[in-house]
């Protein structure tokens, strides 16, 4: 999913129900009151990012938690994006789900920020008639490189978002109209 404010969470597990699934968040947010608590005893998968040991364990961990039936949620901006827009993919949950030969969701927070910006504590107005989740068909890992599995999300993301959260530059991502040309 895209990510540019808290209030993506939320959505993201109101979206989800009660299907079984782990966050994989950055160990920073072990910090965050309430929130670093709550992925602790929930056992979200946390990874600190500047270590690279840390980064294969969670690799390891998120392909096992795959094999065991349960989904993982990530937002492979790597953090909430300060202008509202979709920020260029880091590659990790495209290589956990390639290498398990797993299909990936994507998923369109729509309007998010609208109702908690970045720069706020709490949410300043309710998400009802303003903000939406889409769930898009998944995209099979088994038959994509782990970089076209990147940009058939990456793609597939943009599709659902609003002008104003699209990138701004059409050479961020590899448009289908781009292979022709």
């Amino acid at each position: 999913s895209n990510h540019n404010s808290w209030m993506d969470i939320p959505f993201i597990g109101y979206a989800m129900g009660w299907i079984n699934y782990k966050f994989v968040a950055k160990k920073e947010l072990e910090k965050v009151p309430i929130l670093g608590f709550s992925l602790s005893v929930a056992k979200h998968m946390m990874i600190d990012r500047a270590d690279r040991k840390s980064q294969l364990l969670t690799l390891r961990q998120g392909m096992k938690y795959m094999d065991d039936g349960v989904n993982l949620v990530t937002f492979p901006e790597g953090t909430r994006s300060r202008s509202g827009r979709v920020m260029p993919f880091k590659n990790g949950a495209f290589k956990m789900a390639h290498k398990a030969g797993k299909p990936v969701v994507p998923v369109s927070i729509c309007n998010a920020a609208k109702v908690m910006p970045s720069h706020w504590m709490m949410p300043f107005r309710p998400g009802r008639n303003i903000c939406k989740v889409l769930v898009h068909e998944p995209i099979e890992s088994s038959d994509k490189t782990e970089e076209e599995l990147g940009n058939s999300v990456r793609q597939s993301i943009i599709s659902g978002l609003p002008e104003e959260q699209r990138p701004l530059f059409h050479n961020e991502i590899k448009w289908p109209s781009d292979e022709s040309a």
